[in-house]
């Protein structure tokens, strides 16, 4: 239902959610990093002091909706593996701080973002563009570098150090198996297939070639409403720190991207999928596979 309300707000902007510090709590950051001369066990709460909580942003969906919470989930549970305050749930993918300790020295001033994108193949088609396929992973992580200014400034690079982007391969390699240790990451696949599914019957107008209208759930004037959930505006910084050749390393940042209409975008013709809805019209059944 929410998929299918926003469909037009997903194709102007997409869907996002990001968690990120505000710019106030990136220069007394700052300001305090400039002033450290040791590095305590009491280090990484005087950074949590200082960065204050971090402001949750959501567009696209509404945020009072279980769509827009499992989002912020999602990003949030990557992030706390990502930096060692969770247990990874999988063999394989180490925290990121892990693997900071065991590689090469970072630049202090730089910080890695990671976010939660879209990762699909071109869509199947019939020839009749009467039967599609979802093909592909789903989600994949990816990351960029951003530059922290003396001021508390931040820019993206367009760039990944090594050990950030060795950690967003092994997330996307071992999706799969944390989306059955945390299923907050399988309700996230789906949430990005029923967003390309939105997206897909509104770009191909499928509702009219089917001469079906179905008000109750696509329309945002109908008196059925989704559950209400309880929004949060911020949540509270939670650093892990580790001091890299060039200094204290703190990741704070991330995020989640649906680009649904990208994905609706591409497809490439599959005589095979026609035979699917071929083989479902004769026992005229509803098929989803």
């Amino acid at each position: 239902m929410v998929a299918l309300r926003t469909v037009h707000e997903a194709r102007q902007g997409g869907i996002t959610v990001s968690i990120d510090p505000t710019e106030e709590g990136r220069q007394r950051l700052a300001q305090l990093k400039s002033q450290l001369t040791k590095f305590t066990s009491e280090t990484a709460a005087a950074f949590e002091k200082a960065m204050g909580p971090q402001q949750i942003k959501i567009t696209g969906v509404p945020e009072t909706t279980r769509f827009a919470r499992m989002l912020f989930c999602s990003d949030y549970h990557m992030k706390r593996i990502a930096m060692n305050l969770d247990p990874s749930p999988v063999k394989g993918l180490p925290g990121y701080v892990d693997m900071l300790k065991q590689g090469r020295s970072t630049p202090a001033n730089i910080m890695p973002r990671w976010w939660l994108a879209c990762n699909y193949e071109p869509l199947a088609k019939s020839p009749d563009g009467l039967a599609w396929e979802i093909r592909g992973p789903g989600v994949k992580v990816m990351t960029e570098d951003e530059l922290i200014g003396e001021d508390g400034s931040v820019k993206g690079t367009g760039k990944a150090n090594p050990t950030a982007q060795k950690w967003a391969d092994l997330m996307t390699a071992k999706y799969d198996e944390l989306s059955v240790k945390q299923p907050v990451f399988g309700e996230l696949r789906n949430l990005m297939d029923l967003c390309v599914v939105a997206a897909l019957i509104a770009k191909e107008d499928m509702l009219a070639k089917a001469k079906l209208e179905i008000p109750a759930i696509a329309s945002k004037s109908s008196k059925m409403e989704p559950s209400y959930w309880h929004a949060p505006k911020t949540v509270p910084t939670q650093v892990s720190a580790t001091r890299g050749g060039g200094g204290v390393i703190i990741t704070a940042s991330g995020g989640v991207d649906i680009s649904s209409w990208q994905v609706a975008d591409k497809s490439v013709e599959n005589a095979t999928v026609g035979e699917v809805r071929a083989k479902s019209a004769k026992t005229g059944s509803l098929w989803w596979n």
